[in-house]
Formats: C-alpha cells, sequence, structure tokens
C-alpha cells in the first residue's frame, strides 16, 4: 500500500494541475488523469488504522473528481463488486451512495457525480424534516429536472417512535410520518426545542440509518469540509463510523482483526473536505449548478426554518446562523455527532408519561 501511495503522489505532481479545470474533454478524463486513476485503482479499502492514515494522507492532495472516482471504482467496479455481493446475496444493494441537504457542498458533489457519469450506479439520499423551508421544498423538484433521468432520489421522513408503557421504556416502530401536523401531534410542536437529540434521531438519524441498512450500504458521501470549522475542523477525505455495540452486524468471525468490517460499521467520504467556501461557490456559478434561492437571500447554511438563521456578522462562520441559541457546540446537524440516544429515549418516555399524568388530573386539582 505504501509502495502504491508513492506512485499515486508521483503521478499526480506529473499531471501539474491540468485535473483542476472544471471542464473535460468527451471522455471526462486527460491521458494523464487516466494514469492517475489506474494507480488510484490499486489503492484498496484500508483493514488497518495505519492503513487509513496512509490512505488518507494521499487522498488529502487529491481533487474530488479522483476521490469519488476511486470510490465508485473500489465498490461497484465488476471485479470489485463481488466483495459486497456475498455480504447482500444478491439482494437490493447499494454500496455508495451520496446523503445530501442539498447545501452548497453537496451540489459540488452531485454535479461531480453527475459529470462523471457516476451519478446513474450513486443513490442519492435526502431527509425531509417536515420543518424546512418553502424554497427547499420547491428546489428538490428542481434538482431533480436538472439531473433528468440520471438522479436517483430518495426522500425520507421522520419516523414514528412509540414507547408503549407496557414495554418498560422500549421502543416500537410505527411507521413514517407524512405532514408537519402529524409530527407535532405524535411528539411535539417544540421537541427541536425541548429535546433537539432525540428531534434529530427521528427526522434523521433513524430514517436514513433504515435505509442505508434497507441498502446495506458500505461507504456514503457527505458534503462536510474543514472549512466549515467546529467538530469538521480536523475531518479527514475517509473516515469509519462504528455501528453502536447492539447494531453489529452478525458475530464478526469473519472481520478477524479488520477494524473496518461491514460488520463492524460504515465508511464516510468527504470528498471536499480541503475545499473553501469560496471554492464551493466558484464551482457552482462556473458550472450553473442550480441551487436553493434562499442563499441569494443571505442564508450561508439551511436546515429546518425553525433553527435556521442569516449570519449576524459578514465574518461569521457559514454555519453560524445555524442552531441559533445552542451553543457553539451545538452546531453540528446531528447526523455526524455521538448523541446518548438511550437517554434521549428516557426523555422522551418521561415527557410522554408526565404529558398523560397532566391530562389525567381532573380540572382544578
Amino acid at each position: 500500500v505504501v509502495v502504491m501511495i508513492i506512485v499515486v503522489i508521483s503521478l499526480h505532481h506529473n499531471i501539474g494541475g491540468q485535473h483542476q479545470k472544471y471542464h473535460h474533454d468527451a471522455s471526462g478524463n486527460s491521458a494523464a488523469e487516466i494514469e492517475l486513476l489506474q494507480a488510484l485503482y490499486d489503492l484498496p479499502l484500508p483493514t488497518t488504522r495505519q492503513e487509513l492514515i496512509e490512505l488518507n494522507d494521499e487522498l488529502a492532495g487529491l481533487e474530488p473528481e479522483f476521490i469519488l472516482q476511486w470510490a465508485h471504482h473500489t465498490l461497484l467496479a465488476a471485479g470489485n463488486h463481488h466483495l459486497r455481493g456475498q455480504e447482500t446475496n444478491g439482494k437490493n444493494s447499494h454500496p455508495l451512495v451520496q446523503v445530501t441537504s442539498f447545501g452548497p457542498t453537496g451540489l459540488v458533489i452531485l454535479d461531480h457525480l453527475s459529470k462523471y457519469n457516476l451519478l446513474d450506479t450513486v443513490p442519492v439520499i435526502t431527509m425531509d424534516t417536515l420543518h424546512l423551508f418553502k424554497p427547499s421544498y420547491e428546489f428538490f423538484d428542481k434538482v431533480q429536472s436538472h439531473y433528468n433521468s440520471t438522479l436517483h432520489l430518495t426522500i425520507t421522513k421522520p419516523v414514528h417512535i412509540d414507547h408503549p408503557p407496557e414495554l418498560g421504556g422500549d421502543s416500537v416502530f410505527k411507521g413514517f410520518l407524512s405532514s408537519k401536523a402529524e409530527f407535532h401531534d405524535v411528539y411535539s410542536p417544540t421537541l427541536w426545542k425541548t429535546d433537539p437529540q432525540y428531534y434529530t434521531k427521528v427526522t434523521k438519524i433513524d430514517p436514513l440509518q433504515m435505509k442505508l441498512e434497507e441498502w446495506q450500504t458500505t461507504m456514503w458521501i457527505t458534503g462536510r469540509r474543514r472549512s466549515q470549522g467546529g467538530e469538521r475542523k480536523e475531518l479527514d477525505v475517509l473516515e469509519f463510523e462504528s455501528f453502536p455495540s447492539d447494531k453489529r452486524v452478525g458475530s464478526g468471525e469473519d472481520a478477524g482483526g479488520n477494524p473496518f468490517h461491514s460488520s463492524k460499521g460504515r465508511w464516510k467520504l468527504n470528498p471536499l473536505a480541503y475545499w473553501s467556501y469560496d471554492q464551493v461557490w466558484s464551482y457552482i456559478r462556473d458550472n450553473n449548478v442550480p441551487y436553493n434561492s434562499l442563499y441569494d437571500q443571505g442564508y450561508t447554511s439551511i436546515g429546518d426554518e425553525m433553527t435556521t438563521s442569516k449570519p449576524e456578522k459578514a465574518d461569521e462562520g457559514e454555519r453560524s446562523g445555524r442552531f441559533a441559541g445552542f451553543g457553539e457546540s451545538n452546531k453540528e446537524c446531528g447526523l455526524h455527532v455521538d448523541f446518548d440516544f438511550e437517554a434521549a429515549a428516557d426523555n422522551k418516555l418521561d415527557y410522554q408519561e408526565e404529558k398523560e399524568e397532566e391530562e389525567a388530573e381532573p380540572e382544578g386539582a
């Protein structure tokens, strides 16, 4: 692996910046770029922590088109797909998936997937929390129209989780919620404020994880960048996200000494980890990539209506308008944070019990 990384670095330097151009020939890659890709294709997914460090050192110096094509080849090329096929038994398997809220970085990634003819085999997931801005919902149609038949978009909905008292706090999945009114009736109009962790769990994390489990996804692509600050400032291009101990698949006997076996977790790919905010928007403008109209109104990062605002100062970070009032340590959207969900579920059960007690009290008591 070390020898191959040295070869890749040498080829990358020999290209001399050609790969940084946004417009490519009909094949999508120049001859020099194809040579670099061939060397990259010989780099497998890491099986040790040292291999992961070495691979990230190499990926850090590559443009996103190379990172995405490497991941696509590693997980979907004819010679490699059997590695995943044995684990899925040929069922509805999507080893590589993009997960995006259609922010600027996610749109750049989406455009790269389209430009390099990867989008047809890489489905895209976005999460409808039922609390988005109206222009965000309108953008779902706009982006699907722009990429036409090549975009396979799945829009998840919040889950309905119940905690019947007779089960002693254990949860029961009762389906998906389809409207804001239904969400408020099942949970609370202020769940996002009284218990933001549980709100994130039912609107984003559980719906996403259910879809990734259904598709038996090996790696999902995110739009996080170091320049976004906070918990992202030390971000690597490739990460391994371990499953909670109760979610691990099988006995793990086939994993051997591999800490990154698919029974233990999933890979996360951050192909624009080293890009700046200005680089992202330069690409969007230069390539006529469609984007949410709210960005023209001064928003720099967009989520739910009640947790998104415009930055108060021009020099504030791009995510400064997210989760206002929740403190600087709570700017992460929730998909990439290790929450104590057992405690969150306990809080939800306590809330339900208190509500039932209040409803049972005689008027004027």
